[in-house]
């Protein structure tokens, strides 16, 4: 919401003063670059997190990548952003949690309005029973000036916590509120093995234009997410006696949302 209400400032600030030549020069001229993820309604800013757990104990590293978007034109050649790690917010380590990418890879191509932000996160034997945080700034330069969404945390650990893409739909309105117990008997049920979200197939996920000519929408089949929902709720049933979770005070199949 803070994103949306932030870039149509942004865009109508942009109309109002388009009238004169200097105006748009300027307008021309500048790019805003923001993370391209949502904060919940009680974050300052995103955050995301990073397990290493379901990945073979011989994986000592990974690059993890952050969306990033800009509002303004299109670039007509490659244009890098910068970015640097807020000290006084992160608990991770450099060197022994995570380390920066060479900054020509931080890039948005030419005539995209999007990319990534890369780093370069380390495993460490602690990280099985500890989590570390890391908090990341976008800094303006010649290429951009910082939009909305400037600041982003990454919670890296080796434990299994709970997934980016448990979010209200379809999860927390089908499956219901999240528990480590749950998500390990749905990735069982769905027969993940590497922590990947289920849903992320075309059996679930279609998208729309709304009129905009651009597939660009995600929307969710609902009647195949009521139809896995409930073919889990009957195996948690038959399969698994319906066991007890201790976090969220009830049997899982109880605790599934309610549609």
């Amino acid at each position: 919401m803070k994103k949306s209400i932030y870039l149509l400032l942004l865009i109508t600030a942009v109309l109002q003063t388009a009238c004169s030549k200097d105006e748009v020069e300027v307008f021309d001229s500048n790019n805003y670059i923001y993370f391209n993820v949502d904060a919940k309604d009680d974050e300052a800013y995103p955050s995301l997190s990073w397990t290493f757990t379901f990945m073979d104990a011989s994986v000592k590293s990974d690059v993890y990548e952050i969306p990033v978007k800009f509002a303004g034109r299109y670039l007509d050649k490659d244009a890098m952003f910068e970015w640097k790690v807020v000290d006084s917010l992160t608990t991770a380590i450099a060197g022994a949690h995570y380390e920066k990418i060479a900054p020509e890879e931080q890039t948005i191509q030419a005539d995209k309005s999007e990319g990534v932000l890369k780093i370069k996160l380390l495993r460490t034997a602690d990280m099985q029973n500890k989590s570390y945080d890391l908090v990341l700034q976008l800094v303006a330069n010649d290429n951009f000036q910082v939009g909305p969404v400037d600041e982003i945390k990454i919670t890296i650990t080796d434990q299994l916590v709970r997934p980016d893409w448990w979010v209200y739909t379809p999860y927390e309105r089908f499956l219901g509120t999240y528990s480590l117990m749950k998500l390990r008997l749905w990735l069982e049920f769905m027969g993940v093995e590497d922590g990947s979200n289920p849903f992320e197939s075309e059996q679930y996920v279609m998208w729309a234009d709304y009129g905009t000519g651009n597939f660009i929408y995600k929307l969710y089949k609902d009647g195949e997410v009521k139809s896995t929902v409930l073919a889990f709720k009957n195996w948690l049933y038959v399969d698994k006696e319906n066991p007890y979770d201790e976090d969220l005070k009830m049997p899982v199949a109880e605790s599934l949302g309610s549609y």
